[in-house]
């Protein structure tokens, strides 16, 4: 009897043991991912399904995939419009079904876009599940029933630059979205769905691809997705939070643009300025301050075109060598929701920047004003009371108003921003004057200065302003928008501020470039005191072609102004020089017609060359060269009808480059000695003349050896007196997000 009353004991403290024991061991069977995809580095363009080992294709432009620090060992980095990944199920998925990730975004997408998505692939294909963002980053439960789609956005903002992790647990009569382990929204689903076997996924882009002109994919993801795991039953939030999330939250992102992606792009720039990938336009608010230089741009980092668009920024101690910062603003549901558009950045009364921004809605556009949070101007906060101009004065009609431009005068702040006025049945380019004592509260006053198109040829409406002092006189520069098939030009008057407008000393403007291939220049003093002005410089090729590439336009070399004789004197700034690498000398050395003289070759090439024309009327560069291609770019100097020539008719064997000749007019007559300043970088060529004139250019050859550089003349002989023949190294710029 006590033997067995022991036993009995015994197996009453044994039981609960077994049956916890039981218990865990079924709960971890049942909670052993059906589905898992680690993204483990590979060299194949492809990934793998680690539990039943089945390949999935890896689609993107780019040739390497861009494996990157994950948030366990390494994750696949996603471009924002061309890489995801779909394919079929090894086995059907029926609910309950749980789908967990891990994401960090650089930027929020163009359109509404998937982290995930099943299918049902073999009945009906239009019916799909997904977990999604939108571009003002609200995260959301999207769902197809035979063609028909609906979104589902929650009350909460994702973070760019961090870890998260999103899960979407699906039962038969609803699906659930979590965001870290927390329930943030909850909807029914629909019978059709709840009884749907999915047979496929796609990772990283919609279900459903959209796109923009039938060319700019639109539904994306711009990031890095990491462990995506798929269970076969309905996970509840503290096993998420206890073996999925953990402390992971705290790992660093990094969302660098990988190396790869334009490692063979000889074409990209290596020492000018412009963003690790995907679209930028206009520079803005060029400063120096607290012992550094920032700039401003637009940037669409989602995308390869103008949309969604952001205000980035650079930070420089030199002028060469920069850092790229994540964006400083960017678009909310608002009145900056169709975006953060051009403006200027002043230091206040107190010396501290402050941005004004064109932010805008369906309904209105206006100026709005931004400050920052610290020193290195890193983040930024909106003025709470923005816009603080709501949309042009009541007696113009024209809705579209924009590019502010501050100064100040005395005690008095100015604005002026970009406008179109109508006088007399004609069109024309304006500037729309407004004065302020805090800089926040702002009254119209009256036009600051209207062109004449008919006699000026100055367009229909101005862009980027800039007004800048210099010599006691002011620089009033603008950019005419393109319009009757002339391209966009900057154009600048010298005058004086005079009763609160602008007198011009000369009725006719002028062209920034001999050539003007360069537009909207920031422009500010450098440590030193000098005038310097970055510009952007476009690309000048198809949108077919800016896709494939992966960038879209750049920014100038810096350039230092003067002002002599009311025209602005161009020279490369000379931080420049950090640049130079080998050097090779010309001295002294005769050209004549019958044989060219080669220079060198190399894709970052500067030259400072002195040269007199001696007999010849017509000599000058060819670059880009190629002799077994016959790619060329011919760059001539025609003495006898004072032109620069630039001859593309064979620059590039691409066939979406066009074939071109550009023509400017330059004084060169009776010059003994010309001095010409060249900088090629990859794609961008700037040239400078008699440390006077500038011309911008962009050429795209075929071939990594169209590369060659020589000096022809047509007729007669040249002597090279100097030449000084550099190559460049890169500016090694960097990015910090």
């Amino acid at each position: 009897m006590l033997l067995s009353q022991l036993n009995l004991t015994k197996m009453k403290r044994i039981f609960p043991v077994l049956v916890i024991l039981i218990l865990f061991l079924s709960f971890t069977k049942e909670s052993k991912p059906l589905y898992q995809w680690s993204f483990n580095s590979n060299k194949i363009k492809s990934t793998i399904e680690e539990n039943t080992k089945t390949i999935y294709q890896i689609n993107s432009n780019f040739e390497t995939p861009e494996f990157v620090n994950g948030i366990e060992n390494t994750g696949l980095r996603f471009d924002g419009y061309s890489t995801y990944i779909e394919g079929s199920l090894s086995s059907p998925l029926k609910l309950p079904i749980t789908i967990s990730v891990w994401v960090a975004l650089e930027t929020f997408p163009t359109d509404t876009a998937s982290f995930f998505s099943i299918i049902e692939e073999s009945s009906n294909p239009e019916n799909w599940i997904s977990a999604s963002i939108n571009k003002f980053g609200k995260p959301a439960i999207a769902i197809g029933i035979n063609g028909e789609e609906k979104y589902y956005f929650a009350e909460h903002r994702l973070s760019k630059s961090k870890w998260f992790n999103v899960c979407l647990i699906i039962n038969e009569g609803n699906v659930n979205l979590l965001i870290n382990g927390e329930a943030i929204l909850k909807i029914p689903l629909n019978k059709v769905t709840s009884q749907t076997t999915f047979n496929s996924l796609t990772i990283g882009k919609n279900a459903k691809e959209k796109y923009l002109d039938n060319l700019f994919p639109l539904t994306h993801i711009n990031g890095i997705i990491d462990e995506l795991k798929i269970w076969n039953e309905p996970l509840d939030s503290n096993y998420l939070i206890e073996n999925e999330i953990g402390d992971k939250l705290n790992k660093k992102a990094d969302l660098a643009i990988p190396s790869s992606r334009f490692k063979n792009d000889f074409n990209r720039p290596k020492y000018h300025l412009l963003p690790a990938a995907n679209w930028t336009n206009e520079t803005h608010g060029l400063i120096y301050y607290k012992g550094k230089y920032h700039i401003f741009n637009q940037k669409n980092g989602t995308n390869l075109f103008l949309g969604q668009i952001n205000w980035g920024h650079f930070s420089s101690p030199d002028l060469v060598q920069w850092t790229e910062h994540k964006p400083v603003l960017t678009p909310e549901e608002g009145y900056d929701e169709i975006g953060i558009w051009s403006g200027h950045v002043v230091l206040d009364d107190k010396g501290v920047p402050l941005i004004m921004y064109t932010g805008g809605n369906e309904k209105e556009v206006g100026m709005c004003l931004a400050f920052p949070k610290d020193d290195n101007l890193i983040d930024w906060e909106k003025f709470s009371n923005n816009p603080v101009v709501k949309g042009p004065p009541k007696q113009y009609k024209r809705r579209d108003f924009r590019d502010p431009y501050i100064w100040k005068e005395k005690d008095v702040w100015y604005m002026i921003v970009g406008y179109g006025l109508i006088e007399n049945d004609v069109q024309k380019g304006a500037l729309l004057l407004y004065k302020s004592n805090d800089l926040k509260k702002w009254t119209y006053l009256h036009p600051l200065f209207k062109g004449n198109p008919e006699t000026d040829h100055s367009g229909i409406f101005w862009e980027m302003p800039v007004f800048w002092k210099m010599n006691n006189k002011y620089i009033l520069a603008v950019n005419p928008i393109p319009h009757d098939g002339k391209p966009a030009i900057n154009l600048y008057w010298v005058g004086s501020f005079i009763n609160e407008k602008f007198v011009p000393d000369h009725k006719l403007p002028k062209k920034l470039e001999v050539i003007n291939r360069m537009l909207s220049p920031s422009v500010s003093l450098d440590k030193n005191g000098n005038t310097t002005a970055i510009a952007i410089i476009p690309d000048l090729i198809t949108r077919e072609l800016q896709l494939k590439h992966g960038w879209t336009h750049l920014f100038s070399i810096p350039r230092v102004w003067n002002l002599k004789n009311n025209e602005i004197y161009q020279t490369p700034h000379p931080s420049l020089i950090k640049l130079r690498d080998s050097l090779k000398v010309f001295e002294n050395v005769n050209v004549n017609s019958s044989s060219n003289l080669k220079l060198g070759r190399g894709h970052q090439i500067e030259i400072m060359a002195e040269i007199s024309p001696l007999q010849s009327e017509k000599f000058g560069f060819y670059i880009g060269k190629n002799q077994n291609n016959e790619e060329e770019t011919k760059l001539s100097f025609d003495l006898k009808k004072n032109q620069l020539i630039i001859d593309q008719s064979n620059s590039s064997k691409i066939d979406l480059i066009e074939k071109r000749i550009e023509i400017g007019e330059i004084n060169l007559k009776n010059r003994k000695t010309i001095k010409i300043h060249l900088f090629i970088d990859g794609s961008v060529v700037e040239g400078f003349i008699n440390d006077k004139d500038a011309f911008t250019t962009r050429i795209f050859p075929k071939f990594a050896n169209s590369n060659e550089i020589e000096i022809f003349l047509e007729n007669g002989n040249i002597l090279i007196k100097k030449l000084n023949f550099w190559k460049l190294k890169s500016s090694k710029n960097l990015t910090d997000f």
